[in-house]
């Protein structure tokens, strides 16, 4: 298991040095950055899901709901982690793009050309 990824959901110390990483190398973190947000994305999607079932009055009660969404944003996390659904590659090429974009935009002020 590698130590630098988020093990649960609530690692917020890899979050913060997810974050740290982004300021100083941009280019470095954005397939980092792609596998949370389909995470998130992933998250959504079970809770959504979820809402789609019937339920009981049998086995339902705060406290499960509350350990379901617990179980659904462990499952979106390890989705992630194993490749997703997908959407991570597409997000880490947008993310490129912009980033490619600023720094052509932060090079031409830096040199006095105008922008286009």
């Amino acid at each position: 298991m590698d130590v630098r990824t988020p093990s649960s959901w609530f690692d917020f110390n890899s979050l913060a040095n997810l974050k740290a990483k982004a300021g100083r190398r941009p280019d470095d973190t954005t397939s980092d950055v792609a596998k949370q947000f389909e995470s998130l994305f992933l998250n959504l999607m079970l809770k959504e899901m979820r809402k789609s079932v019937t339920r009981s009055g049998l086995l339902g009660s705060d406290a499960m709901e509350t350990y379901e969404q617990m179980f659904d944003q462990q499952v979106a996390l390890g989705m992630s982690r194993a490749g997703g659904i997908g959407l991570a590659p597409f997000i880490e090429e947008q993310l490129k793009k912009q980033t490619e974009s600023t720094v052509d935009v932060l090079q031409r002020r830096q040199f006095g050309m105008t922008e286009k």
